[in-house]
């Protein structure tokens, strides 16, 4: 382990020795909140606070609004001391059984610590859905910004608390929401120069587990009641329904269950609809992509029109030749829905998007589009293989050409008029060949899109519910048991045990922990069992089992039932056909691999810089290429837990890159590190500690443009190492061996990847091309 020098101020000392006799960790300094005397020692001032006894019994302070209604709490102030001459870690102690979505955030010397939203230095707690961590504490450490620290043994501080955020949104009154309740409270806050902190302090347990949660077989029911009440609405509501609603009726009539099924009302309820929309793109041909009734439109045009029209292709077929209602001298329907479909897919056609769960929604809409050409039988239809070829580039089984210019050939460019300040490498894919997407790094519930793949792969079968295409199966199916490393164990709100989905290290996650996830996470679109029945993959549907036999099947759809959304009812309309299917399958002993009792493991993705482990009854999470939007910044993350500690952590890392000439300066805003999200601007904020930190930008591809775009290259590098706690991860995403050299150890090691042992004098290794080292040396 190295060394660091110590400098502790004579008030920082007199603190360490009133409030912690030893630790395991060597502190440079330690505020314990609530604590009179260390309060004293660090020149605190409370009076914007709440003292209060939290977990265990243990004193602590909240920050309230500073008045009914605000945004903000007033400061919770106080001197640290801090180690003038090398890097200093800060972890912040909070209660793991809080459920609190308000922020806190660090200031220093009038600065912003970490970025509000998406930084790769956050706050100092973004706030938690649930509880993380039941019973016991959880620690968040992140590195001190070097220019605050350089030649100073102290710095003035202050923690503010301030309500949760809307994210997407620019304007500071919608994106900052008030404090509904006072902030979670704050425990201590510690100083150190091994960025791995094992505080010493007491730790807590994990409660006794719920037997399952409150939920039960009831909420199919009151699915089923819901859907058929909604089709009722639908075919007694007068005029004509919108594109969600027509596509939602076409879903439901393949359903015997509900009242839409052999229920002639619904194919005329579409044909009214097919008019409507077809007289509105008379007077506007705009609105095939612009569609106030729906979210995005432009992504997906009139792709769910057509989707109906294939569903209920023999239905509606004895009104497609006759002419459009409402429409003076107007043609078949064959005609005018083909007419508009093809207008809608000649737009999207243009106007392609990057990010994968974009890519898949768009490409879903050029072949619907189609595909409602085809159920036409228009001579506007393109062949069914020159459609099928978006799908490979979405799943990323070829490369991702972007949209098509008139001629019709790829641009690489999102929009095709765009290729001057957009375009992606010529072999750029959108998946890791471990089968991880790429937006950039790991992405957590942003990443949950197996709703998507399995819909892309549903969408090439000749029956509803039939076999699709098999490549494509194929790449579904390495895409989901890549996600499948990402649950962890945990204890819902009720005290029951679940599986949560890994967010801390998740480069688009801005909440924590993340939902209950099995199989997959269940949306706006989807079903918690969508993929394993579409697949009735083994693995996958015992993994099912296990969410039913938990009892989180049903408590993610009850929760889901609270949402009254029609995106929410779509998606769960296959919820009690694949409930019947999970229950009729076989119960096996196949459980999620991060499961207590499971065989231990290491998932690595070199190409994404992430990293999953399970050793004993450690679970490990890393990103060694975390928020690196636009240059190197040589920062990990890690998410670990053992049975009575939870630890986040940002820490510094080794980073080896190809330099490509160019910069990043990091700017003043205190909002977001570096991407394209827009910044949120407060009203006399601090500016960022970080600001005017030069970061260098790795070499990409020469065809390849960003300008003012996340960049997937430029922080990129070809080797990532660091060190936390007793693991040591190397990873080589370059094309030669690296060696990689090994501190020397009191003990012998183990390279958790391949199981082999390393002696205690052991200095190095050879890592092939692709490869990962996870060295885990017990004791330290």
């Amino acid at each position: 382990m190295t060394r660091h020098r110590l400098i502790l101020g004579a008030s920082a000392l007199l603190g360490l020795l009133a409030t912690q006799a030893s630790a395991a960790t060597p502190l440079i300094d330690k505020v314990v909140f609530g604590d009179a005397v260390s309060e004293a020692a660090h020149a605190v001032d409370a009076s914007a606070s709440e003292r209060v006894e939290g977990g265990l019994g243990l004193a602590a302070r909240r920050l309230p609004p500073s008045e009914a209604g605000a945004r903000f709490s007033g400061d919770l102030k106080f001197r640290l001391a801090v180690d003038p001459a090398i890097q200093n870690y800060a972890s912040i102690r909070l209660w793991g059984g809080d459920v609190n979505d308000g922020k806190l955030t660090l200031f220093c010397e009038g600065r912003q610590v970490g970025y509000r939203h998406l930084g790769d230095v956050e706050i100092l707690d973004i706030g938690t859905q649930e509880p993380p961590f039941a019973g016991r504490f959880t620690y968040r450490t992140f590195p001190l910004p070097i220019t605050l620290t350089w030649g100073k043994k102290a710095l003035d501080c202050a923690i503010r608390a301030s309500g949760p955020y809307a994210v997407y949104t620019q304007q500071f009154e919608s994106f900052q929401k008030p404090m509904s309740q006072a902030s979670r409270p704050v425990y201590a806050l510690y100083v150190h120069a091994d960025p791995f902190l094992d505080s010493g302090d007491q730790a807590g347990v994990a409660p006794p587990l719920a037997a399952a949660p409150s939920a039960g077989p009831e909420v199919l029911d009151d699915l089923k009641v819901r859907v058929n009440r909604e089709i009722d609405r639908k075919l007694a509501q007068t005029g004509p329904l919108n594109l969600l609603e027509v596509q939602f009726l076409a879903r439901a009539a393949a359903l015997s269950w509900t009242k839409a099924h052999a229920n002639p009302a619904v194919a005329r309820k579409v044909i009214e609809s097919g008019d409507a929309f077809y007289a509105r793109f008379l007077a506007d041909p705009k609105s095939v992509y612009v569609d106030a009734s729906r979210t995005n439109a432009d992504w997906d045009a009139m792709g769910p029109f057509g989707k109906a029209l294939r569903l209920l292709q023999a239905d509606v077929a004895p009104y497609l030749d006759t002419p459009v209602t409402g429409v003076e001298g107007a043609s078949t329907r064959r005609e005018a829905y083909a007419r508009m479909l093809d207008a809608g897919l000649g737009y999207i056609q243009t106007h392609r998007r990057l990010y994968t769960n974009q890519s898949m929604i768009v490409d879903l809409g050029i072949y619907w589009s189609n595909e409602g050409l085809r159920s036409l039988d228009s001579p506007l239809a393109r062949p069914e293989p020159a459609m099928r070829r978006f799908f490979y580039e979405s799943m990323g089984l070829a490369p991702w050409t972007g949209s098509l210019d008139e001629a019709g050939k790829p641009t690489y460019s999102s929009a095709a008029a765009d290729t001057g300040s957009f375009r992606s490498a010529d072999d750029y894919r959108l998946f890791t060949q471990a089968g991880l997407s790429k937006e950039l790094g790991f992405v957590g519930s942003y990443g949950e899109i197996l709703d998507w793949a399995t819909s892309i792969y549903q969408a090439t079968a000749a029956t509803s519910g039939g076999q699709g295409d098999p490549l494509l199966r194929d790449q579904l199916l390495k895409m989901a048991r890549a996600r499948m490393a990402f649950r962890y164990p945990g204890i819902d709100a009720e005290g029951a045990r679940t599986m949560l989905l890994e967010a801390p290290i998740g480069w688009r996650d801005p909440v924590y922990p993340g939902a209950t996830t099995y199989v997959q996470k269940s949306g706006w679109d989807n079903t918690p069992f969508n993929v394993a029945v579409a697949t009735r993959d083994p693995q996958l549907m015992a993994i099912a089992r296990q969410a039913l036999d938990d009892g989180q099947y049903y408590a993610v759809l009850r929760d889901r039932l609270k949402d009254k959304n029609q995106r929410t009812t779509i998606g769960l309309l296959d919820a009690y056909d694949e409930w019947l299917a999970v229950k009729a399958w076989p119960k096996s002993e196949v459980k999620l691999p991060m499961t207590a009792g499971q065989p231990d493991f290491v998932f690595a993705d070199p190409e994404g810089g992430v990293v999953a482990i399970k050793n004993g009854d450690d679970v490990l999470y890393a990103s060694l290429y975390w928020r690196a939007n636009c240059g190197v910044n040589r920062l990990a993350r890690f998410h670990y837990q053992t049975p009575t500690v939870d630890r986040i952590a940002t820490i510094a890392a080794r980073v080896d890159f190809e330099p490509s000439g160019k910069t990043c300066v990091r700017r003043a805003t205190p909002h977001i590190s570096a991407g394209s999200i827009p910044i949120v601007r407060y009203p006399g904020e601090a500016p960022a500690a970080l600001e005017g930190e030069v970061l260098p930008v790795a070499k990409g591809p020469p065809e390849a443009r960003y300008k003012d775009q996340d960049n997937p290259y430029a922080g990129r590098g070809y080797y990532y190492e660091a060190t936390y706690g007793p693991y040591l991860i190397a990873m080589n995403a370059g094309s030669k061996a690296v060696l990689v050299d090994l501190p020397k150890a009191a003990s012998e090691r183990t390279d958790l990847v391949t199981r082999r042992k390393l002696a205690p004098d052991a200095t190095s290794l050879t890592l092939a091309p692709g490869a990962t080292a996870v060295i885990w040396s017990p004791g330290r």
